[in-house]
């Protein structure tokens, strides 16, 4: 199939759209994450973590391309007079990346305003390994990814388009997740919003 077909350029163009909108919340979970490394480390924490996020995006939109249609077969569906469903691997997978989410976020809430993290600003929370961090920002860039790589799915089924529409927004993440490090840090309600 010829990718530089017009439908094909105005798909990479929303895809590119969409992956770099959904790609916001991931910068600023990127920028919290990284500020638990000693400062010398966090820019290349940022930079590491995004690029091997990247890889393991294609490898999930790989991965999840080939196994689709086994996601939408149902499991297990009920019907009845107050409620009726079905469940699927997809639906598994938002719930549980939902939940993790929601988890990590009340989690980070409650670290940031606890008296001892709002007297410091930062300075004396405990530190992470390069590891570590690079480690949680990849797993959490994974489960955001699964909204995003299922609307590219929903919109596109050439892979090309969908895996550069990827590595273009991570790219853009690179520019910018110095910036928004840089932001959050002299903005500290944004941090506790995003």
């Amino acid at each position: 199939m010829d990718i530089l077909t017009l439908d094909n350029l105005l798909t990479l163009l929303i895809l590119i759209f969409l992956q770099a909108v959904l790609g916001f919340d991931n910068l600023l979970y990127i920028s919290i994450e990284s500020k638990r490394v000693s400062e010398d480390k966090r820019a290349y924490v940022r930079k590491v973590g995004i690029v091997l996020a990247i890889v393991l995006r294609i490898v999930l939109l790989f991965a999840l391309v080939s196994a689709i249609d086994s996601f939408q077969t149902p499991f297990w569906s009920h019907e009845g007079p107050w409620f009726s469903g079905v469940v699927n691997v997809h639906s598994v997978i938002v719930l549980l990346g939902g939940g993790f989410i929601l988890y990590t976020a009340i989690k980070e809430l409650v670290h940031m305003l606890t008296i001892k993290a709002l007297d410091t600003e930062g300075d004396g929370a405990p530190k992470r390994s390069v590891g570590q961090a690079i480690f949680w920002i990849v797993v959490m860039n994974l489960v955001f990814s699964f909204d995003s790589i299922l609307s590219a799915i929903a919109l596109t089924e050439v892979f090309a388009i969908m895996a550069i529409a990827i590595i273009v927004s991570g790219v853009l993440m690179i520019v910018l997740a110095d910036r928004v490090a840089l932001f959050l840090q002299k903005n500290r309600l944004y941090e506790v919003l995003g």
